[in-house]
């Protein structure tokens, strides 16, 4: 067995939304229904805008939508009319028993409301997801609330590049430096000859060389500075502050003047 839920929203955006989180869920588009007022006349999604010839646009769609559902009176008609008329939008949703209550928990979590009816027309019945009658037998609402988890994760906030190159500059040092020259002499002299001067007559090749120093330069490189890169590590604590949301559930007493007998839709 099976069963519709009704929910209203303020507005299109909101129950496309959430038409999407039911579709993720495992239902499919035909399981699903909109009527809505937006762009030009009636927009619906799941079924023909109209009813007849004679009644088209958003109000045929209101009326073929409740025609559809066996204990939908005038009231709902009017209600949800003039809900949609001023920019909300009705959602449909046949469920499965077993799944009614989890998917009215959820179409309350996303957003499902009740339509300002204004002042003069009293005060507004509230149609978060109604399966169209009271339910028999014991209903669990789920308490939903938020726990707030902080983790850590390792971003990168830059660092340091170090770049080495070679320069070049200019270096003079001094040094000294030997130099042999010959040097040729004559000197008139008048003496008679002795026995070395008899052995030196004689043909002969004397030869007497120069010598000079000059600089050598060679370069030894030295390790003058070392550039040492490393990082520290350091720990701090940080508060981290959020909020979190959490499921109220109040209970009222209703006079029974005030409820509204209806039954459970089956389809």
């Amino acid at each position: 067995m099976s069963k519709t839920l009704v929910a209203t929203f303020r507005s299109v955006s909101e129950a496309q939304n959430v038409k999407r989180q039911l579709l993720s869920q495992g239902y499919t588009d035909g399981d699903i229904r909109i009527v809505s007022n937006e762009g030009e006349g009636a927009a619906s999604t799941g079924y023909a805008s109209g009813s007849s010839t004679h009644e088209t646009g958003v109000m045929g769609s209101i009326k073929h939508f409740f025609s559809s559902l066996t204990d939908a009176d005038e009231n709902d008609r009017d209600y949800y009319s003039q809900g949609v008329t001023t920019g909300g939008a009705i959602l449909s949703i046949t469920v499965p028993d077993e799944r009614v209550e989890s998917t009215r928990a959820l179409l309350d979590q996303y957003g499902a409301s009740e339509f300002d009816r204004g002042a003069s027309a009293g005060n507004a019945r509230t149609l978060r997801a109604s399966a169209g009658a009271a339910t028999e037998g014991d209903v669990a609402i789920p308490v939903v609330e938020e726990e707030l988890r902080v983790g850590k994760r390792e971003v990168n906030r830059g660092g340091i590049r170090v770049y080495s190159q070679v320069t070049e500059r200019p270096v003079e040092e001094n040094v000294q430096l030997r130099e042999e020259h010959v040097r040729v002499q004559r000197n008139p002299v008048n003496r008679p000859a002795s026995e070395a001067d008899f052995q030196a007559f004689k043909e002969g090749t004397i030869e007497v060389t120069e010598t000079a120093e000059e600089a050598v330069v060679s370069k030894q490189a030295r390790v003058v500075e070392e550039v040492v890169v490393g990082k520290d590590v350091t720990e701090r604590t940080q508060t981290v502050r959020d909020s979190v949301r959490k499921t109220d559930v109040e209970v009222e007493e209703v006079a029974p003047e005030q409820l509204r007998n209806k039954k459970t839709t089956g389809r």
